[in-house]
């Protein structure tokens, strides 16, 4: 899958799920990551390890579950607190650490994602980060216009879910 129909597609599923813009869009920024960093460490010869050690999902599922842990217990401070009948933003140590671990939990959701998307477009690291397998039956060519139709009708699926949900309150 090219980079934009990640990104599109990331911030389509994360707002038909949420609802919410800022969550939807670091998903969509971390969906890019897995192939970029690939480019960036590898240089030109970045296919050679397509989708090996970048694209095994153990290390972001791992971290993603703990930054979710982490958002449980330290729930996200209201952006204005009340204190003695005044108004302020809270901003400590704490409210920083947990705005950072939100932003980590979503931008991870967004690499995981990518993850899932390539593997309808060919072999994948399953077991072992070195070993690639392919999990599901090429349905999709990369850059091909299926891809791209998908990827925009998943977002255009979820701006439509989002208004009729807003007009007449059926998704929970």
């Amino acid at each position: 899958m090219l980079g934009a129909s990640h990104a599109i597609m990331s911030f389509a599923l994360v707002y038909g799920v949420t609802g919410r813009f800022l969550p939807a869009s670091v998903a969509s920024a971390g969906a890019i990551f897995p192939d970029s960093i690939e480019r960036i460490v590898c240089g030109r010869g970045w296919m050679k390890y397509h989708r090996k050690w970048s694209h095994w999902f153990p290390p972001y599922l791992a971290l993603a579950w703990f930054t979710r842990k982490y958002l449980e217990a330290n729930p996200f401070p209201g952006l204005i607190e009340s204190i003695g009948g005044g108004l302020y933003v809270p901003v400590g140590p704490k409210s920083i650490t947990v705005t950072a671990a939100f932003f980590l939990f979503w931008w991870l959701v967004g690499c995981l994602l990518h993850l899932a998307e390539d593997a309808f477009f060919g072999p994948m690291p399953l077991l072992v980060p070195w070993k690639r397998q392919r999990l599901f039956l090429q349905v999709f060519k990369t850059g091909g216009l299926a891809e791209r139709v998908m990827a925009r009708g998943t977002l255009a699926a979820a701006v439509v879910l989002r208004y009729v949900d807003a007009a007449a309150g059926i998704v929970g």
